[in-house]
């Protein structure tokens, strides 16, 4: 890949390009509907992906979201990556952020695009996200990217489940005994399972590269054709070339540049397969690149030779030793107080059964918080904060952060009820962090202070790893539940006001209650309505 990638990355505009300061308004209308005579899948307006959402930096966004299903049946949508910097109320989580969205009414939401950069939309009741989301584009006009963006639009990843009813799913997580929702049938990319990508030779392109899995993390690579990340969710990264896969879990997204060969035909295989998890064989999803048009697609898919794609190994590894780095000093992360943040919170994570013992919940910090235990709310927990009512508020899965606190949040992972240690994909609400540490076994607060990196980038979704005991691990047996299987630090500056949620980004081990609530800085709380016109 030509140097020109590496030292002309972004080409910056004048001030003149942002007129007199105005910022547009972008108004979408979603409807949210059963596909065909089906309960079990959802779709926004009938695409599978949903719309693309694109505004510049700070522009308004509009977003009326209809539920027009016919069951009683509630939807929300949250805005994966959005800060909803005094927009609190505009997250779009059920019971905490705002009340779920009945069957034949309509919410609207309203905030500023910001931060720039790749994110996503999707569901965040149930498990309707394996087939409710979308991307989110905000452009900085002051920095436009020089290569062009691939004609298709953004790859977004997600799992499927052949013949599996979506409510049984949710039915059976919840159910006393048990019942598991299987692992997906296959992967598809932007909802296909052959999707075809139509490149000219000997160009840049950018790509941006999507997590919409609601149970998977994938591993992705293209065949001949490695590539240069240069932004990870939505923040620009010392561009790190030569990659030949890149794992991508549940609610990440990566933009990458890739060259295509100066030759006048090619064609390349796309694959995307599953890590960290025993995958159903035949999983995997195969796409296409191909030169123009001009090149013939073989009927036999399976000569093409497949890329290389890390084992879990190698991206744990990866992971530890070679940590995206944050292109802009303004971004980087504080030092702490010799090293310390102000306030650090320990949070362990655990499967435990059900004092029944037949059902399962995933717990924090010994508690669990499945929404089952707001159904009864009439008002949103955020709104009662703002009133100064704690009453319905589930203390034991409340973490408070006060005005402009430094914190750390270690994760602590441990071993599950069947003796093997998952790896987590947890996202944050309403902030970006960075991921200070990781480590092995059981964390210590002690001796586990100083970063890895001084510099690591912003992120909002970070893994955390099965060290040990996990699914490839000869030593795993159910002896070793709860025993630890690794950690990891994020920090964090508490100055966004509000009552944001931070959780495993798995569909279905949020709905089992791997969840808490950070309580933040109430005392200036602010939700700004904005006008629609």
């Amino acid at each position: 890949m030509r140097c020109s990638i590496i030292f002309f990355l972004l080409i910056l505009v004048t001030l003149f390009e942002v007129v007199n300061g105005f910022m547009n308004l972008h108004e979408y209308n979603f409807t949210v509907a059963y596909a065909g005579n089906s309960t079990s899948v959802l779709l926004i307006n009938n695409q599978f992906p949903g719309p693309t959402i694109r505004a510049n930096l700070n522009d308004t966004i509009i977003v009326h979201v209809h539920n027009a299903l016919h069951t009683m049946e509630e939807v929300t949508i949250h805005f994966h990556g959005i800060l909803q910097q005094q927009t609190p109320q505009m997250d779009g989580v059920g019971f905490v952020t705002q009340m779920p969205i009945p069957n034949g009414r309509t919410f609207t939401h309203a905030f500023r695009a910001n931060p720039a950069g790749t994110h996503m939309y999707h569901s965040h009741a149930g498990l309707q996200a394996v087939t409710v989301f979308g991307t989110i584009i905000i452009d900085d006009p002051l920095r436009r990217w020089e290569a062009a963006e691939i004609p298709s639009g953004p790859i977004m990843f997600s799992d499927h489940w052949e013949g599996v009813d979506r409510l049984e799913q949710e039915a059976g997580l919840l159910e006393s005994p048990f019942k598991w929702e299987g692992e997906p049938s296959n992967l598809y990319m932007n909802g296909q399972r052959n999707f075809l990508l139509t490149l000219d030779p000997g160009e840049i392109y950018l790509l941006r590269l999507i997590g919409a899995t609601s149970l998977s993390t994938i591993v992705f690579g293209i065949t001949e054709h490695p590539m240069t990340v240069v932004e990870v969710d939505g923040k620009l990264v010392i561009p790190k070339p030569n990659i030949t896969s890149i794992e991508i879990a549940s609610g990440q997204r990566y933009a990458v540049l890739i060259e295509t060969k100066s030759q006048y035909s090619g064609v390349f295989a796309m694959q995307a397969a599953i890590r960290w998890r025993v995958a159903a064989a035949n999983s995997s999803c195969i796409g296409i690149l191909r030169y123009g048009v001009q090149s013939s697609l073989s009927t036999n898919l399976t000569s093409l030779e497949l890329p290389s794609l890390f084992n879990e190994t190698e991206l744990f590894l990866f992971a530890f030793r070679e940590r995206y780095q944050t292109l802009l000093k303004s971004e980087r992360m504080p030092p702490g107080h010799e090293g310390r943040a102000d306030t650090e919170f320990i949070l362990h994570t655990g499967q435990e059964y059900t004092p029944d013992g037949k059902g399962i919940r995933w717990l924090t910090n010994n508690a669990t918080f499945d929404m089952l235990r707001l159904k009864n709310l009439t008002t949103s927990l955020l709104m009662d904060l703002y009133h100064g009512n704690e009453q319905n508020l589930p203390h034991d899965v409340v973490y408070t952060l006060e005005h402009d606190q430094l914190v750390d949040i270690v994760v602590q992972n441990t071993v599950a009820l069947n003796g093997i240690c998952e790896s987590h994909p947890m996202h944050m609400h309403g902030h970006k962090f960075w991921i200070h540490s990781y480590g092995t076994g059981m964390y210590n607060a002690v001796h586990n202070i100083w970063p890895d990196r001084h510099d690591p980038v912003l992120r909002d979704s970070l893994m955390i790893y099965a060290s040990s005991y996990a699914y490839y691990s000869p030593n795993r047996n159910v002896s070793n539940h709860r025993m630890p299987c690794g950690w990891t630090k994020l920090r964090m500056i508490a100055n966004n006001p509000g009552l944001w949620m931070f959780h495993c980004h798995i569909g279905a081990h949020s709905f089992m209650g791997m969840n808490v609530l950070l309580k933040e800085d109430i005392e200036n709380l602010s939700m700004i309505y904005l006008k629609q016109n």
